[in-house]
């Protein structure tokens, strides 16, 4: 999103997620143990569908701007787009090109990229419509044959979440759960609820059918075991090792999916 008069980004509509985001630390978040799973399986997929180096990347929702720094470094041309304040300016200290941008309004031009990475705007975007002008802007930067991976919250992970919580058995968390299942998005849990959308593997794949995306795939990140690894990191290596095996039978079974869809 380009800057309005005075300097000041305008990115509608996200003054609760920046407050979420300005409030917790993100980049802290993405590098503890507890968290390697994620960190690990993300660049796994991404090294098997991103175009070879150096293509132009756009990290749409980049947050800090690690996993952009790490592209860099294996020299992809980067550049990042993200609505909180914070983010860009932790982002620009890696030597990120960072800009405030919102995935609903990219100030890109047609056909400029090779590659759209979308590792959270998905899953921030509450609304089926605004979720689509998100992915109808990815294709439309996108020079044909490029690719848009995208990142959606799995509804289902959310019952092996609470499971390794040892939450199963609260009424309220049961009730808030099933109510998710059934509509991706309930207020009323916890403050992460609030901002969040969940996905069943089969919707997100046709959000991106939708959106003309041809050869879409959509696959779990963590594995069934992710959620056990993240309260306990002595178990990273046994969830690593089942969520390669899962990634597409039990897509679902994970707290991340990661989808891949190709402009025709």
């Amino acid at each position: 999103m380009l800057p309005a008069a005075g300097g000041r980004p305008t990115i509608d509509g996200m003054d609760e997620l920046v407050g979420h985001y300005t409030a917790g630390d993100e980049d802290i978040r993405l590098s503890l143990d507890r968290n390697l799973v994620e960190w690990v399986r993300t660049g796994e997929l991404l090294e098997r569908w991103l175009p070879a180096a150096p293509a132009t990347v756009l990290d749409v929702g980049g947050g800090p701007g690690r996993q952009a720094r790490h592209l860099l470094d294996r020299g992809y041309d980067v550049t990042l787009y993200d609505p909180v304040p914070k983010h860009v300016a932790q982002a620009r200290e890696r030597g990120v090109p960072a800009y405030a941008g919102d995935a609903r309004r990219l100030p890109a031009g047609d056909a400029t990229a090779d590659a759209v990475l979308m590792l959270g705007p998905l899953y921030h975007l509450i609304e089926a419509d605004d979720r689509a002008r998100a992915l109808a802007e990815a294709s439309r930067v996108l020079r044909p044959g490029g690719v848009v991976v995208a990142a959606g919250l799995s509804r289902w992970g959310r019952i092996l979440v609470r499971a390794a919580a040892e939450e199963l058995g609260d009424p309220a968390r049961h009730r808030h759960t099933m109510a998710t299942l059934r509509h991706g998005h309930v207020e009323g849990g916890d403050s992460w609820d609030e901002v969040a959308y969940l996905h069943d593997p089969g919707e997100l794949a046709a959000e991106l059918t939708t959106a003309r995306l041809h050869d879409v795939e959509v696959v779990g990140v963590e594995g069934p075991a992710g959620a056990w690894a993240r309260r306990d990191p002595a178990l990273n290596a046994h969830a690593l090792e089942l969520a390669r095996a899962a990634e597409t039978a039990l897509a679902g079974a994970s707290i991340h999916l990661l989808a891949r869809g190709t402009k025709g």
